[in-house]
């Protein structure tokens, strides 16, 4: 088997691996001495393990020793959603309007199918959904589920204030939030595809975390002109302010016209 490094991280490194027939696959090695919590590790694994949706990333294989954790996972080359952002992004907005919406529509169904299994992600951001090419175009991967937890319908709300700042719903920022903070996520992203650029932003996190909370979306004419009134609505009601008025299930926001054009 050979292998190369693809990325490193705080608690360790990613390499790219070919096995004796020649499939490619992606390990990823968690050195347990600079872990915080290895039990989020562990958790993450199992979550790994009962997961099969072709929108989340699939692993393969664990195993451990005394010092790392290794999970191996399929490979995928097409990038990851937020250089593509990065590359898409002028002046007038992002991705072309149907193709900001079908990756919507894509990660919703991963959500929809996580919830259904009572799991909630807590890090949806576009750094952490994969592009995998295929013969119809690339489809996204949902990946790293070191937040991730299980979460019933029925339990009682969760307070730890976990997630990437831009992408935490003002129920996190609170201490007492739902599975609803993955659909604020949602939400986020889908702005982001469409115009560029974060719903709620400033120079520092204190800035972002308080823009959040304040919670009053803007759309600015030069991009949002370009775009469909659809979509301006499903946006909205994905970031109000007010969560009575906030779509807040996977199966409602599938329902929404814009995704269903």
């Amino acid at each position: 088997m050979s292998s190369s490094v693809l990325g490193s991280g705080k608690y360790g490194y990613v390499r790219e691996c070919k096995d004796v027939s020649g499939i490619m696959y992606a390990i990823k090695t968690i050195d347990k001495s600079r872990a915080a919590r290895l039990d989020h590790i562990k958790r993450e694994v199992e979550l790994l393990r009962v997961v099969d949706h072709p929108n989340i990333m699939k692993m393969i294989d664990s195993f451990e020793d005394e010092h790392y954790m290794h999970i191996v996972t399929e490979m995928y080359t097409g990038g990851d959603l937020f250089d593509l952002v990065a590359n898409s992004t002028t002046d007038y907005g992002c991705l072309r309007e149907g193709q900001a919406m079908m990756i919507t529509k894509s990660l919703l169904k991963s959500v929809q199918y996580l919830h259904s299994k009572d799991i909630v992600h807590r890090d949806i951001k576009p750094e952490n959904l994969l592009l995998s090419p295929t013969k119809k175009g690339a489809i996204i991967k949902l990946i790293d589920f070191g937040l991730s937890r299980r979460h019933g319908v029925n339990d009682g709300n969760m307070t730890n204030p976990v997630g990437t700042p831009y992408y935490m719903s003002p129920e996190i920022l609170r201490g007492s939030y739902d599975r609803s903070c993955d659909l604020w996520a949602v939400g986020v992203v889908c702005y982001i595809l469409l115009s560029g650029y974060p719903p709620f932003n400033g120079y520092n996190v204190n800035e972002i975390l308080a823009s959040t909370l304040n919670g009053n979306v803007i759309f600015e004419k030069e991009v949002w002109c370009n775009l469909s009134k659809l979509s301006c609505d499903f946006v909205s009601k994905m970031l109000y302010k007010d969560k009575s008025k906030r779509i807040t299930s996977a199966n409602e926001a599938l329902k929404h016209q814009w995704i269903n054009e």
